[in-house]
Formats: C-alpha cells, sequence, structure tokens
C-alpha cells in the first residue's frame, strides 16, 4: 500500500482522497480538525471511504510545522511504491530522511496548491515559502499541482509535474446538488427570488477575497432585478453590511453554510463571483460550475485554469473601471430565478475522472 500524507481533511478533496484510497493508498493526517478551519469533523468523516489515520506528533508552531512521530513506522510497514506528501512542510523532509535509510526506494511525490500568480506574482505566503521552492522540487520525484500553468512552470524549471485541479466528482456532486433543491426552493420562496437574476459569493470575509470590490461593482452594474448573496463570515462582515446598506434587500448575507444548505444556493445562483487578490485555486468555482452557474473569477485565482468563455469570465482585478460593465454583461447573459428550481446542467468542461486516471498514471 501506498501511502498518502496531508495535513487535515479538506471537504474539497474528499473525492480525490476517496480515489487515492481505492486506488491503495493509506491515507494518513496530521490533525482531525485544521487549525484555520471550522468544518464539522464529524461530517468530514462521513463522507470518507476510509478510516483516517491520524499521525501523533509535536506542534513546533504554525499549521505546517508539525514533526509526525510514526512516519517510519508507517513506511516500514507499508513498504509503499509511492508517497505523497504537502509541499515545503515539514513531513516531506521527515520523509526524505526516511526514503535515506530505507531499503525501499520509494517515489516522493510533492503536493503543490499554489496558483501561477502566486510563483510569479511575488504573492507567497512567505519569504521561506519563496526560498524553498528554489530547492525543494530538486529533491522530490514530481510534483502534483493545481492548474496546468504551475504544471508548465514546474516542467520548464525542474523538468517535473502533473496537474490535479482541486474539483468534486461531478456525479456525486450533482446528487448531492439534487439532494438539495428542496432548500434551494425554499430559499426562492423566502427572499422572494423568482424572476431575479442571483449573484453569489462564497467564502470567508477577508480583505483578501475582494468582497468591497464585489460590493462596488454590483451596485454599479445597473441590473435592477438582480440580487446578491453573500455566504460566509469573518472580520469584515460588520463593514460590508455597512457599505451594503443603501441597497437594501439587494443583498443577503446568509453567514457560513456547509453541506446542503450551500449546495442549496449553487442551484439558485446565475454567477458566483471570486474576485480574490490572492488565491492559490478556489475549491468553489468547480462547485459552481457543477451546479450550472456562470463564474467571475479574479485571474489570481487559480481556479480561473477551469474557466472559459463558454462558463464565465476571467477578469483583472486591477482593472477596477471595467468591473461593473462585466459584471452587467454576465448578469444579463443568466437566466432568471424560476418559480420551481430544478437541476441545471454543469458546466465543466472535463471530468473528474478522467483527470483522476490522468494523475494515476503520472503517479507510476
Amino acid at each position: 500500500m501506498n501511502i498518502f500524507i496531508r495535513t487535515s481533511i479538506a471537504p474539497y478533496r474528499i473525492d480525490l482522497y476517496n480515489a487515492l484510497h481505492r486506488e491503495g493508498f493509506r491515507m494518513c493526517f496530521y490533525r482531525r480538525v485544521a487549525t484555520d478551519q471550522a468544518f464539522n469533523p464529524d461530517w468530514i468523516e462521513s463522507l470518507c471511504c476510509f478510516r483516517p489515520d491520524y499521525l501523533d506528533g509535536v506542534d513546533l508552531g504554525g499549521p505546517n510545522r508539525k514533526f509526525c512521530r510514526g512516519i517510519f513506522r508507517r513506511i516500514r510497514e507499508e513498504k509503499p511504491d509511492v508517497v505523497i506528501v504537502p509541499e515545503f512542510q515539514l513531513v516531506l523532509f521527515q520523509v526524505l530522511l526516511a526514503r535515506l535509510f530505507s531499503r525501499k526506494k520509494f517515489r516522493v511525490i510533492s503536493m503543490c496548491d499554489d496558483s501561477l500568480d502566486m510563483i510569479v506574482g511575488g504573492r507567497d505566503f512567505s519569504r521561506l515559502h519563496r526560498w524553498l521552492r528554489g530547492w525543494a522540487p530538486r529533491l522530490v520525484d514530481d510534483i502534483i499541482t493545481v492548474t496546468p500553468q504551475v504544471r508548465d512552470w514546474y516542467r520548464a524549471r525542474f523538468g517535473k509535474g502533473l496537474w490535479m485541479p482541486i474539483i468534486r466528482d461531478e456525479k456525486k456532486m450533482r446528487e448531492s446538488l439534487e439532494d438539495a433543491l428542496p432548500v434551494s426552493q425554499a430559499c426562492v420562496e423566502r427572499y422572494g427570488l423568482a424572476g431575479h437574476r442571483v449573484l453569489l459569493f462564497v467564502g470567508r470575509l477577508v480583505s483578501i477575497k475582494n468582497v468591497d470590490i464585489l460590493l462596488d461593482a454590483f451596485g454599479k452594474c445597473g441590473v435592477e432585478d438582480a440580487v446578491l448573496v453573500i455566504v460566509g463570515e469573518g472580520p469584515e462582515m460588520e463593514s460590508l453590511q455597512k457599505q451594503a446598506l443603501y441597497m437594501g434587500d439587494r443583498v443577503i448575507f446568509t453567514g457560513r453554510l456547509e453541506g446542503r444548505e450551500l449546495y442549496a444556493w449553487y442551484n439558485i445562483a446565475g454567477v458566483l463571483a471570486l474576485l480574490s487578490n490572492l488565491e492559490p485555486f478556489g475549491a468553489v468555482v468547480n462547485e459552481a460550475l457543477l451546479g450550472g452557474a456562470d463564474v467571475w473569477v479574479s485571474g489570481r485565482a487559480g481556479a480561473a485554469c477551469l474557466v472559459d468563455e463558454k462558463n464565465g469570465k476571467v477578469t483583472d482585478i486591477e482593472d477596477r473601471d471595467a468591473l461593473p460593465g462585466e459584471l452587467e454583461s454576465l448578469l444579463m447573459a443568466s437566466e432568471p430565478v424560476p418559480i420551481r428550481v430544478g437541476l441545471r446542467p454543469d458546466k465543466m468542461s472535463f471530468s473528474f475522472d478522467n483527470k483522476c486516471k490522468e494523475l494515476i498514471e503520472g503517479l507510476k
């Protein structure tokens, strides 16, 4: 059995975790709950087709600085051909050390969640992260990236690079969307959305998400029957609510949602907006496309690789004057919410299964 190691179980990557487990990977995680997330761990584990193997260890400060006990033991037990590890984290060097002293020379594959903008635009998480990117890739056998542009960047410099975007299994996600239809219908009736065009934001209400810029563009776009729904919570909530006061009931703040309550809005929205300054990927883009919405996304987000002229628009967040016009065009092209909400065709241009097959072939 091979080994997969990650900080915690991210719900937007559950389908990938399950697929890797079915391919013979032992799924190991630093901790049950991520320090910067508020997902219900029981709900997350209920989505797994495996029993997570939680690594005990010594926390040295910060989400990526944990010395995990048991790495050597698990490698001895499984005798893996492949070990997948997070990029530029302490466990990567533990695994490399284990390989150095192991009789079995397994392949070490690193995962890189960065967007191309982070790499070439100087918007890394830290100087240390940027420094490590210059030499750590030389120590691993390959790198799994979330965008084709980052894959090409690594291939050009290090001769390594696979591409697996952060996407859901469309069959399972579509089942979840269908299951959420009664909640969608209740939302339409509660907020009187029938006949309106709905713009949706999903994410933490923090400055890098540029929700204030989204509100400004929405107020200026001139689509009178449009409603903006903001799903999320965070330190910017109060200031954003004050900014939206003059628009009255055209702006709805739902607070943080997950599961059926969140998926319900993907069935309703005509357009999803993600205008972040810094966004390694943005899993909500794939989820909204699977729900049948178009996407208006910042070119700085990794998930911009999922958007083309058929399913949305990639925007330059620096060109503020152009934003209201872009949004108006997208909203006017979207369909108003019907009286009875139904499941719409998805707008992804490729499938989860095909990308998984490509990844598994690349790991061999």
